[in-house]
């Protein structure tokens, strides 16, 4: 089993098989191209929830070439999937992947407000 989860893989039901059961993960699922269409958080078993993208409900649009995986194993889910999501809005714009600005979010962190100012 390859457990470099930062490189591209197919997602197909194989590459899913080779991921661990339990595993707390941040993930990427970009197309052909490697652009990132959706960025998620494992909840805990990263091969169930990658294996969503594939039901009926959730399953993403068509695509030429299909779809790829990359993954972070991590302890802190939350605190990780904000900075991944925080890091793709600095490159690109403040804007969100496609698939993710229909779901809802991890609430974003909390902006210190300004001390009032003495008269």
């Amino acid at each position: 089993m390859n457990m470099n989860g930062s490189r591209w893989r197919r997602l197909t039901s194989y590459a899913l098989d080779e991921l661990p059961d339990a595993a707390a993960a941040v993930f990427e699922v970009a197309n052909l191209v490697r652009t990132v269409q959706y960025i998620g958080c494992a909840k805990g078993n990263l091969r169930r929830r990658l294996a969503t993208f594939a039901q009926p409900e959730t399953k993403l649009p068509a695509s030429p070439g299909g779809y790829y995986f990359r993954y972070e194993p991590t302890a802190r889910e939350d605190e990780a999937f904000a900075a991944r999501l925080a890091s793709y809005q600095s490159t690109h714009f403040g804007r969100l992947p496609a698939r993710n600005q229909d779901t809802p979010l991890a609430p974003a962190p909390a902006v210190p407000s300004a001390a009032p100012r003495a008269a």
